[in-house]
Parts: C-alpha cells; structure tokens; sequence
C-alpha cells in the first residue's frame, strides 16, 4: 500500500505538472482534470493506510520533465498508467476504471511544447524582471506543493471537522496558486517539479506552531508579491500579482480561525 501510494504521488506530479507544460487548452484542461482525479484517489488511499493502523509519507524519487511534444508525454503517461498495480476492493475497482478510461485518451494532436526550454524569456521582460520571475516563481512553486502537501497529510489526520474545511480551502488554494505559478513558469521555459518535502515538515509535533509561523510565511509571500508587482513592467503581470496577495489575507483569516478552532 505504502508503495502504491508512492507511486500515485509521482502519477499525480507528472500528471498535473505536464498539464501546466501543455499551452492552454483542451488537453491541458483535460490532463487537469485528471490531475485533480489522481490527487482524491491519493487522499483515498491515504485515508485506507490510516484505516489500516499504518501511516504514509511524501517521499519519492526525484522527479524530472523534459518532453518536447505532446505524443512523448502521453506515452509516458501510459507507462506509468500500465504500471500501477492494485489490490481488490471496492476503492481500487474505482481507481482502476478510472485510469483505464485514462489510458484510452490519445492526444488529438502532435503539440511542441517549450516548458522545459530553459529560454528564460517571457513577452518583452529585461532581464532584471526575468530573473526576478523566475527567482519568485521558484520558491512559489515549491511553497505551494508543500502546504497542498502538508494541509493534505493534517486534514487525513484530523477528526475535527472544522479543521477539515479548513484545511480543505487551504488545499484549494494552493493548488490554484501552484496551477497558475506553473502555466507562468511554463511559458518562461522554467517549468520543473519541485524538490520531495522532508518529513520533519508535515510530521510537527505541534500544529499551533505550525499555524503561527505559517501565518508568517503569508505575510512574507504578500511582501514577495508586492515587490514583483512593483518591478516587473507587465500590466497583466502585475494585476495577477496584486490578485495572488489579496488572496493571501484571507490565508491568513482562515488560518487564524484553525488556530481558534484548535483553542475550542
């Protein structure tokens, strides 16, 4: 089980992040959605081990994109769908007609995609504004993945429901943001996977704790957001930025009432 989490978790990456390497479109909204179907059958089996008295963990191995066209990655994709072996059972029958129905999506047709491309150019940005983007995007990218990561391992450990909303629209989110960091670092030819997230991160000891600095680390994110906005000269860019940080007040609202929710 601990291994079929494992590899559900790097199924659910390569999915979403060569969804974010497709430019915008039917089959990138499509390899969404299945992104999205991965990610609930991950929190499924996670769920399963914790019925089961067991626990589960991030870890994986290091994950590396570097397809140039849309049939390379669909072959990949395939791959790792014709890997995946299950159990018998009601959950797994699930999951299993989910991915067959997965493997018989074929692309409609040959894209090139410049995600990986390391061209580090986007519209006509100088290259002060570019490092800038890419530096911020970087960190972002990595941010989002650890909480989605850590609220989703919280919420799985919660009986509180209140929490578990919480956390819930923390999830939401992030994956948003990570969605959108993603499509942006995309067009920039900088798209990548980020690194696995230690245990020591999700596995705290004290959750108020945790709450407490990560409230900090919105605060820094909205400063983040605010100097980019002020130094990329990109209108679109710049109303996007200023978006994400208003967003980053409500975090921290709901962050507040987790830590009130934990008081109660």
């Amino acid at each position: 089980m601990i291994e079929i989490f494992r590899k559900k978790h790097k199924l659910w990456l390569i999915t979403f992040f060569g969804a974010c390497a497709f430019p915008k479109g039917e089959e990138s909204d499509l390899l969404l959605d299945f992104a999205n179907i991965h990610y609930r059958h991950l929190k499924w089996i996670g769920k399963e081990l914790i019925k089961q008295k067991e626990d589960f963990d991030w870890d994986r191995e290091k994950i590396e994109l570097k397809f140039t066209n849309s049939v390379e990655f669909f072959e990949m994709f395939h791959s790792l769908l014709k890997d995946m072996n299950y159990p018998q059972g009601l959950l797994f029958d699930r999951i299993k007609a989910d991915e067959e129905y997965m493997l018989s999506i074929k692309p409609s047709k040959n894209i090139a995609i410049t995600a990986f491309s390391r061209e580090l150019t986007y519209k006509n940005l100088d290259r002060q504004s570019i490092e800038a983007l890419f530096t911020f995007l970087f960190e972002e990218i990595y941010k989002e993945y650890e909480l989605i990561l850590v609220y989703t391992y919280a919420q799985l450990h919660t009986s509180n429901s209140q929490l578990s909303l919480i956390f819930e629209d923390l999830i939401y989110e992030s994956l948003y943001h990570l969605k959108s960091f993603c499509f942006i670092a995309s067009k920039l030819g900088a798209l990548a996977v980020p690194r696995v997230v230690m245990k020591e991160v999700y596995r705290f000891d004290d959750l108020k704790t945790f709450l407490k600095e990560g409230i900090e680390e919105e605060l820094k994110a909205k400063e983040q957001c605010k100097a980019l906005s002020s130094l990329i000269k990109d209108e679109e860019l710049s109303r996007f930025f200023d978006f994400i940080n208003h967003q980053e007040d409500y975090h921290i609202v709901l962050m507040q009432e987790a830590l009130q929710a934990i008081d109660k």
